[in-house]
C-alpha cells in the first residue's frame, strides 16, 4: 500500500508515473528518476518499471499506508517489473529483482484522505534477493565491531559460512576473533534460520561457544538477545497483499546467498 501524498489518483499516465515516482522517493534514497510507465490506452498500462540500482535504505522508512474503507478499481499492468543492483539495507549491499505479471490496482483513501494506491490482484510473480556471503560477512563484522567497542572489545576477524540445509532452511557458523586489551578469545556462534509450510519465518537456533573468560563474557552477553530473538516469529501472510498469496519461498546457496518468492492470486484474472 502506498501512500502517493496527494488528494487524488492521477489519471494522465505521465502524472501518474510522477506521483509514483515521488511516492517511492519518501522511502528509498536514490537521486534521480526512480519510476518509468509505459501505456499506449490509459488506464490499461504495458509496463511498470522500477529501478532501484545503488539505491539506499539505511535509515527507518515511514509505515506503509492504510486503507480507511472499501478500494476502487484504478488501472491494469500487464508487467511490473523492479531491478535492483548494489542496493544498500542498513549498509549490507544487496541484489534485488521482481516480475509481477496482470497486475490490478485499486484506489483508496488513507485517514487523511490522502490516495493510497493498493496491488490487489496479480496472475504471477517473483522476487529474488540475493547476497554475497562476503558482503554478509562484512556487514557482520562492522555492525558486531560496533556493539563490541561499547564493552571495550575488539573484533579482530570475523569469518562467515552459510549453507542450505533444506530448500526452507539456512544454517550459519560465524566465527569471531575477538580481543580485550591482551586478552584474545575465539568465538563461535550458529544460526539457524526455518521458514514453516505456513510461510513463518523463525530462528530455531542460536549458539555461543567461547574461548576463556572473554569468550565466555561475550556469549553470556549475547545470551539474553539469543533468548529474545528465539521466541520471536514473523508470519510472512501477515503483511497485506490484497488478493495476492505467496506460493512458494525456497533459498540457495554458494558464494551468494540467493532468497526466491513465488506469489499470485488464487483465481485468474
Amino acid at each position: 500500500m502506498l501512500n502517493l501524498g496527494r488528494k487524488d489518483l492521477p489519471s494522465p499516465k505521465d502524472d501518474l508515473a510522477q506521483a509514483l515516482d515521488a511516492a517511492l522517493h519518501r522511502f528509498v534514497q536514490k537521486s534521480g528518476r526512480i519510476v518509468d510507465l509505459r501505456s499506449r490506452v490509459f488506464p490499461l498500462v504495458d509496463e511498470i518499471r522500477i529501478n532501484l540500482d545503488g539505491a539506499k535504505f539505511d535509515s527507518p522508512t515511514p509505515p506503509l499506508a492504510k486503507v480507511e474503507g472499501e478500494t476502487k478499481p484504478a488501472f491494469e499492468a500487464a508487467l511490473v517489473t523492479v531491478s535492483g543492483r548494489h542496493v544498500s539495507v542498513y549498509g549490507v549491499a544487496i541484489d534485488l529483482r521482481m516480475e509481477t505479471r496482470d497486475v490490478v490496482f485499486h484506489k483508496g483513501a488513507d485517514a487523511k484522505g490522502d490516495a493510497v494506491l493498493v496491488a490487489q490482484r496479480a496472475r504471477e510473480g517473483q522476487l529474488v534477493l540475493s547476497a554475497a556471503q562476503l558482503d554478509l560477512e562484512e556487514a557482520i563484522g562492522r555492525i558486531g565491531g560496533g556493539r563490541a567497542r561499547l564493552y571495550g572489545i575488539d573484533l579482530e576477524r570475523v569469518r562467515l559460512a552459510m549453507r542450505a540445509r533444506s530448500r526452507r532452511s539456512l544454517a550459519a557458523d560465524i566465527q569471531i576473533w575477538a580481543k580485550k586489551f591482551f586478552t584474545r578469545a575465539k568465538i563461535d556462534i550458529y544460526a539457524q534460520l526455518d521458514v514453516s509450510n505456513e510461510f513463518v519465518v523463525k530462528i530455531s537456533q542460536l549458539k555461543c561457544k567461547g574461548d576463556g573468560k572473554l569468550g565466555s563474557f561475550a556469549c553470556a552477553a549475547l545470551q539474553p538477545l539469543f533468548a529474545r530473538t528465539i521466541e520471536r516469529s514473523f508470519p510472512l501472510e501477515s503483511i497485506p497483499l490484497g488478493e495476492i498469496q505467496l506460493r512458494d519461498i525456497h533459498v540457495a546457496v554458494a558464494d551468494t546467498v540467493e532468497l526466491t518468492v513465488d506469489f499470485g492470486s488464487e483465481k485468474q484474472i
